[in-house]
């Protein structure tokens, strides 16, 4: 896939992504929220390194490293069980840097249609370098919260 840098002041589209899951809106809103530090790929995606953990906590995306250390990746701005949750998105970049994600959960049967939508590249510097690489970041995270809601790991402990 190519892509042609934005001209000067050309807006960069937002990445939009769907995925349908095997589970009402509730378990698939509970388990994209509660459940994040189970699914979400740390080995690709990690400020903190090697067996850090990521959890939603007290309104922010939080990352902690087993020596304490903690990541702010983003801040809750929308919560609405189980149809949606949107926050910031800053991993590894100052909150003032954000962009925002949006997921939205809707009944499809007897499944989800989850969809996703990450805008705001006005805050990097090469705005379509990041929208690509986020793009291909949400398809490879989305993909594992899929196979997470099909054959759910067993709770710690």
């Amino acid at each position: 896939m190519t892509t042609v840098p934005p001209i000067r002041g050309e807006l960069v589209p937002p990445i939009r992504r769907e995925i349908l899951v095997d589970a009402d809106p509730a378990v698939a809103f509970e388990v994209f929220t509660a459940g994040l530090g189970r699914w979400w790929p740390l080995d690709e995606f990690s400020v903190c390194g090697q067996d850090a953990t990521v959890a939603f906590a007290d309104g922010q995306i939080v990352e902690r490293s087993p020596g304490g250390e903690t990541a702010v990746w983003g801040t809750v701005t929308r919560w609405e069980p189980p149809a949606a949750v949107a926050f910031t998105w800053h991993p590894d970049r100052p909150a003032e840097r954000a962009s925002h994600v949006e997921v939205t959960f809707t009944a499809a049967g007897g499944q989800t249609l989850v969809r996703l939508e990450h805008t705001g590249w006005d805050v990097f510097d090469d705005r379509a370098t990041a929208r690509d690489n986020h793009d291909r970041g949400w398809l490879l995270v989305l993909g594992r919260y899929q196979e997470h809601v099909r054959s759910p790991a067993p709770a710690p402990g």
